[in-house]
């Protein structure tokens, strides 16, 4: 039998090299890195704190906290556990600049929102979606707090493999799919048809005034006295 030539061991090698090549193209960003916060702003340390058991059980469920006089930041925990399930974050001038969620009531915020300080709009939000305790989702927001774009992660490895762009509309006009997870576009889809909805933009808080606890009740009245019997 005849042994293949060099030159044909050559064409078969770049043939299967071929066949196995992909696509070169990278994802439209790397990581879905955290935005970043200040975090101090929720921090009792040098603050003033007031508290609120608005429930009557002996615990407060309802914090204002102030660096100086100027409201920094207002904590809510609404399963009565003692752990802050809502936080809102405040700039010098009363405008929302990040929320934390703690929607399943686990300890681990499942929502983390910033905001643009000058224009109140939010600019992206990232979401776990499946409380894992790791954010699977990140909406990111144009300058007038539409929609531009979701990025989400499927296996659970901190990077986006979908990418959904959205037009001003909130109607997504484009995804893009990364499916073995190498961080290169595998196929994307011009104007799908999707069944999954926009997210809805979180809405800025204004730092309202601090709660007045529910009055307690009133001594009951005295029952009246049973009148002496006629003789």
């Amino acid at each position: 039998m005849t042994k293949p030539s060099t030159l044909v061991w050559i064409l078969g090698f770049s043939l299967l090299a071929g066949c196995g090549g992909k696509k070169d193209k990278t994802t439209p960003d790397k990581g879905v890195e955290a935005p970043t916060i200040d975090r101090s702003l929720c921090e009792d340390s040098n603050k003033k704190v007031d508290s609120f058991d608005l429930n009557k059980d002996g615990k407060p469920d309802v914090w204002r906290l102030y660096a100086g006089s100027t409201l920094s930041c207002k904590q809510i925990d609404f399963d009565r556990d003692g752990r802050k399930d809502w936080i809102v974050a405040y700039n010098a001038g009363g405008k929302t600049l990040y929320q934390q969620a703690d929607f399943d009531y686990d300890g681990k915020y499942d929502m983390l929102a910033v905001f643009d300080g000058t224009s109140n709009q939010p600019t992206e939000v990232q979401r776990d979606t499946d409380f894992d305790g790791v954010f699977d989702v990140k909406e990111v927001y144009g300058s007038g707090g539409q929609l531009t774009s979701v990025r989400r992660d499927r296996n659970g490895d901190s990077k986006p493999d979908v990418w959904e762009t959205y037009s001003g509309e909130a109607t997504v006009v484009a995804i893009t799919y990364d499916d073995d997870y190498d961080g290169k576009v595998d196929r994307k889809e011009d104007a799908p048809s999707s069944d999954t909805p926009a997210p809805t933009p979180p809405a800025p808080e204004p730092p309202a005034p601090a709660p007045t606890p529910e009055p307690a009740p009133a001594e009951p009245a005295p029952a009246p006295k049973t009148p002496p019997k006629k003789k």
